[in-house]
């Protein structure tokens, strides 16, 4: 059977999410392919990286495998992979960078180019070159915070990456502003980078191997705005996870032996990442991109 093979990060892992509301189950039943998941919560891309280490789920954050390190565990057959998807970026960055708006724009755009550019690229061309008859679709990141977002949602999500109550020495209100316009910023220039990388491997492959794919989610579906398809927190409950894979994370959290703040940091990793409906819009866009990209083969 044709396999569709995942790599990545919390987001085509399908952080909170049951495996028939995930986006690669989606994508591979419209495939009538099998699914082979190595994505994880928190997984980087590690090009520079040796050290692993394996977590008892993938709703655990953990840099480890590194994205790299998932393709290279592969022990199938590559002629019998038909399909990748894919994504990363994010974590080399780190999320606590993107949510810090001390840090100067320059240096996260800088973080940025560095990974989901240059590195993106390197692991692109290990991932066409390791299966040489598959399409690969790269999947482009979304805004987690816009300016729709309500405020007491960014003072939430700003607490829960940084462990530390939303207290700014500065105006407020420009702090918020702020870590929403680092949120944009990461969601758009990486999204370009992306692009970048998928049209220079296509470039020199000399044909289409891979596509990037938008996740169709806009500002209006970032957490805590108006047309929200991400999980949030529940403001009135904040210890609450708002996800469906609540008990499976802790109990995993538990075997690793992990202290109270990354308990609780467990606990609510679904935040910020898309939900069922969210999901679901990013497989329509999954869909799409491999039925424009069978239609244009099939005219040649």
């Amino acid at each position: 059977m044709n396999t569709l093979f995942v790599i990545g990060d919390s987001v085509v892992w399908g952080q909170g999410l049951r495996d028939e509301h995930k986006t690669a189950t989606i994508l591979a039943q419209q495939l009538g392919a099998e699914t082979q998941m190595l994505a994880h919560s928190g997984a980087k891309i590690g090009i520079r990286d040796s050290y692993t280490v394996t977590m008892p789920s993938g709703e655990v954050p953990c840099f480890f495998p590194t994205i790299l390190q998932q393709l290279q565990s592969f022990t199938g057959d590559p002629a019998q992979v038909k399909w990748v998807l894919m994504n990363g970026g994010i974590n080399d960055v780190e999320v606590q960078r993107v949510f810090n708006p001390m840090i100067p724009q320059f240096e996260l755009e800088l973080h940025t180019r560095n990974y989901c550019g240059r590195d993106m690229l390197t692991l692109l061309q290990q991932v066409t070159s390791r299966f040489a008859n598959a399409r690969v679709l790269l999947q482009g990141y979304f805004p987690v915070l816009s300016h729709q977002s309500q405020p007491p949602g960014v003072e939430a999500l700003f607490s829960l990456v940084h462990g530390v109550k939303f207290a700014p020495l500065f105006d407020a209100g420009l702090f918020r502003s702020q870590i929403v316009e680092h949120c944009l910023r990461f969601w758009k220039l990486s999204n370009g980078l992306l692009r970048g990388a998928v049209e220079q491997v296509n470039r020199l492959a000399g044909e289409k191997r891979a596509i990037f794919v938008d996740s169709g989610l806009n500002e209006a579906n970032a957490a805590h705005a108006p047309q929200s398809l991400l999980w949030e927190l529940d403001l009135n409950n904040p210890d609450k996870a708002p996800d469906e894979m609540i008990a499976e994370r802790i109990a995993a959290c538990e075997l690793v032996g992990a202290g109270e703040l990354q308990k609780y940091q467990c606990l609510l990793s679904a935040a910020g990442h898309p939900n069922v409906a969210g999901a679901a819009k990013i497989a329509e866009q999954c869909i799409r991109a491999v039925s424009r990209a069978s239609v244009v083969k099939t005219s040649r």
